[in-house]
């Protein structure tokens, strides 16, 4: 060691923390987690603990000549959903209706699996009450549901041990091992649904945070994309704290998109992997966010993670796919390999959907993976989506006795529009004629184009961008969408779209405004376009089918009432 440096170590009293050591010059000379041994010239430092989005400082001196220079920092308090010490959100009544649901015999619906929901609110907003609005507060805690394919298997409303007083509601239960859907549901707020995967002799544990979003005074709204995951074997049911502030860490990393962890944090997360397989899923996602990920190590984290929770959990099959991509640069899945039930992370879900462009059976038909493939919504790094309601219960075409003043004499012009002949037919045609045509003549002209699809070359992104032409080429998108925008601040229409129709819908608005300036498709443009939807080719034609229908029902209602005004 040279005689103008001085030993110095910094640590966080827990060893949870990623720490930072920063010189007078605001640059970053030491990182490292838990603990750093460094050498360091005198001078004013500071050093940063950080955890989960909060942090802690403290400025030290390094003199010449010192010994070991000791800077130790408290534990950083953070928020979690988790009621555990050391955070922000945390209060003892939590924490002990936490225990209290563990140590209760289980509600049992099943055999050989745990599932565990805790809600809490972790404001003083329990304590404030009054008898005028304990009512609506109490909704707050209100609307989950745990269901499989057939039914559901436990509503939180009848079963939660729940303390409206102190802000809380908790369940401990026992299934079957498999793959089952929390919903929840609000009259408020709409509903939400995502996957819970429950493996053998594990207790899969969801802790959530509710928190006021919208009117002041509403029901509270529980945060999904903050949720804290977590599994534990079932003779360890609450993990340790440790873990819970090792996921948050990666949690965080892997929401940014890069993996930004220390290789001791890396190393807590694969040792820890063994009490808490969330960990491992963490770690593994990150290494793969690596410009050059470690594949050996990959192997070693998927075979153990394997073990735990089973081949075709679906995160571990998105996982080994990724590694077979690195390793054999394949380009589609393999023969035969289907995901029937969508993964727990967000990351996993984009690699196998991916897959899923290429292959339509990969998301086999009839299966919740394809079902909800373009119902896909933003929660930060856990999937979830919104259940579809149908396009016919979102908007309905005028009704035969709205339109008994038709002219017959017009059909022909619709017709030839609803059967995008011709490259020179125009949307104007439809506006002028559309409310001239009884509802079962457009039922069947929808009906007729769906049927003119061809189905077998339904993969084709040619045939995908000649619908595209026509869709956009035969419908008055600039007006549509003007409806659109109307019904969306009257109803929050567009929260009943699926996430392909709302990208489209722009894209056919543009596309129009080209073909009518005399421009033609830009093929690459529209091809990265429609891969970048990421769903199964089929479920891209179903909505690209759907919003034929809504283009023509809003056109209807559209052209009536612009009659009405003239």
């Amino acid at each position: 060691m040279s005689d103008s440096k001085a030993a110095v170590t910094v640590a966080v009293a827990d060893l949870a923390a990623a720490l930072e050591i920063v010189d007078g010059g605001f640059k970053v000379v030491a990182k490292g987690f838990g603990r750093i041994e460094t050498e360091l010239i005198p001078g004013l430092y500071k050093a940063r603990a950080s955890v989960g989005g909060a942090s802690q400082e403290k400025i030290f001196a390094v003199e010449e000549g010192e010994g070991v220079k000791e800077v130790i920092l408290e534990p950083v308090q953070f928020a979690s959903p988790v009621p555990m010490d050391g955070t922000t959100t945390s209060h003892e009544y939590h924490q002990a209706a936490v225990n209290e649901a563990f140590d209760r015999p289980p509600l049992q619906r099943g055999n050989g699996a745990g599932f565990f929901l805790s809600v809490r609110d972790p404001s003083e907003a329990p304590f404030n009450q009054t008898d005028e609005t304990i009512d609506r507060y109490a909704q707050s805690f209100t609307g989950f549901r745990l269901r499989n394919a057939a039914e559901v298997l436990i509503d939180y409303d009848q079963d939660a041990e729940c303390d409206i007083s102190h802000g809380y509601a908790v369940l401990a239960a026992e299934l079957d091992p498999g793959a089952y859907v929390l919903q929840w549901s609000s009259e408020q707020y709409g509903t939400l649904e995502r996957p819970v995967l429950l493996a053998p002799n594990w207790i899969t544990q969801l802790f959530l945070m509710v928190e006021p979003h919208g009117e002041t005074g509403g029901p509270l709204r529980p945060n999904f994309a903050d949720a804290s995951v977590q599994m534990a074997p079932f003779e360890f049911s609450y993990p340790r704290d440790k873990y819970f502030r090792l996921s948050e860490i990666a949690r965080q990393s892997l929401l940014q998109g890069r993996n930004i962890v220390e290789r001791e944090v890396m190393n807590a997360l694969l040792q820890d992997k063994f009490g808490n397989p969330v960990l491992g899923l963490l770690a593994a996602h990150l290494l793969l966010l690596d410009e050059k990920p470690r594949l050996n190590l990959l192997h070693i984290v998927m075979g153990n993670l394997g073990a735990m929770l089973g081949g075709d959990f679906p995160d571990i099959v998105a996982l080994r796919l990724r590694l077979d991509q690195l390793e054999k640069h394949l380009s589609a899945p393999p023969a035969g390999l289907s995901v029937p039930f969508p993964p727990l992370f967000k990351a996993s879900w984009d690699i196998l959907a991916q897959q899923a462009t290429q292959d339509d059976a990969f998301f086999p038909p009839g299966s919740l993976s394809r079902e909800v493939a373009d119902r896909i919504v933003d929660n930060g790094v856990w999937l979830a989506w919104r259940p579809s309601r149908k396009i016919e219960q979102l908007i309905l075409p005028m009704t035969d006795q709205e339109l008994q003043h038709q002219k017959w004499q017009d059909r022909e012009h619709i017709l030839a529009a609803f059967d995008f002949e011709g490259d020179q037919i125009d949307g104007t045609m439809l506006l002028a004629s559309v409310r001239k045509l009884a509802k079962p003549v457009v039922r069947e002209k929808l009906r007729q184009f769906i049927k003119s699809i061809d189905f077998e070359d339904k993969e084709s992104i040619e045939k995908l961008e000649d619908l595209v032409v026509r869709l956009a080429r035969t419908l008055p998108w600039q007006s549509l969408v003007q409806k659109l925008a109307e019904l969306d601040a009257e109803e929050s229409f567009s929260e009943q779209l699926t996430e392909v129709q709302k990208t489209l819908i722009p894209n056919l608005l543009l596309l129009r405004q080209a073909l009518q300036k005399g421009g033609e498709l830009d093929h690459p443009q529209w091809a990265h376009i429609l891969d970048s939807l990421q769903v199964p080719r089929a479920v891209l034609l179903e909505n690209l089918r759907d919003l034929a229908r809504l283009g023509g029902a809003l056109a209807t209602r559209f052209i009536e009432e612009q009659s009405h005004k003239e």
